[in-house]
């Protein structure tokens, strides 16, 4: 038995796609009993044309999502070690599967996600160690001038510090909602730091600082700050204009 609106978002989805639907998986907080008060009920529908869509809409006060895609997408992000598509199908339950689909579907996703995603490689490691430090610096540079750029800063280094701390460690990452948590169940002290340097209520310097302590251990296996650095040379198109 499925809530209202799993049943109506089923029944919709039967209505629209006809024979050509693959199934409905419901996915998110509302299946695996994380749901708060504002959280929405999320859906995967798959069917067998290529393209995709997504949609929002409400029903009797509560906000849906649905995910329409084709199959052939869902393999491509879980090729491309997409860990909120792989988690969602991972931890969904499958409202409707006329043909197998979403259950082949939802196995090999259970599979990836018990083991570790795709391991970065030199180059990513690399980029990602100057992008994160390149973004530190920003930080220094505007925190005392200007404090509201450097908070919005230190947020998108943060960020990519986190890609970063999952990526090295063969981690998935969880929904953002649920990465400091995460994050404190393996450790204390990094949580603490990632708690300080986004905290309100701590002065500037010492949210940099505790920013700076997090960019420098999670770099330092890697031989800390790059000091040279090059991309590989990549081709470029000719522009022309588009004229009416």
């Amino acid at each position: 038995m499925f809530p209202a609106p799993v049943t109506y978002v089923a029944r919709i989805m039967q209505d629209e796609f006809g024979p050509h639907l693959e199934g409905v998986l419901w996915t998110g907080s509302r299946v695996t009993g994380r749901a708060h008060m504002n959280s929405d009920w999320d859906f995967f529908v798959i069917h067998d044309a290529l393209w995709r869509q997504r949609r929002m809409f409400e029903v009797a006060g509560d906000e849906v999502e649905i995910f329409i895609n084709p199959i052939d997408q869902i393999l491509r992000e879980y090729a491309a070690g997409e860990s909120a598509t792989v988690g969602m199908f991972a931890e969904g339950r499958i409202v409707l599967d006329p043909r197998g689909s979403i259950n082949r579907l939802v196995e090999e996703a259970q599979r990836l996600w018990a083991h570790a995603p795709r391991p970065w490689t030199m180059a990513e490691r690399d980029q990602w160690r100057y992008e994160t430090v390149d973004l530190l610096k920003d930080v220094e540079d505007v925190m005392a001038d200007d404090p509201d750029s450097a908070s919005y800063l230190i947020g998108l280094t943060v960020q990519k510090l986190l890609e970063g701390y999952y990526g090295l460690n063969g981690r998935w990452e969880p929904k953002p909602k649920y990465v400091l948590p995460d994050v404190a169940s393996q450790s204390s002290h990094m949580a603490f730091k990632l708690r300080m340097a986004m905290g309100a209520t701590q002065s500037m310097g010492n949210r940099y600082q505790a920013l700076k302590e997090l960019v420098e251990s999670i770099q330092r296996p890697l031989g800390g700050y790059l000091h040279e650095w090059q991309t590989d040379r990549e081709e470029v198109q000719a522009w022309q204009a588009d004229h009416p």
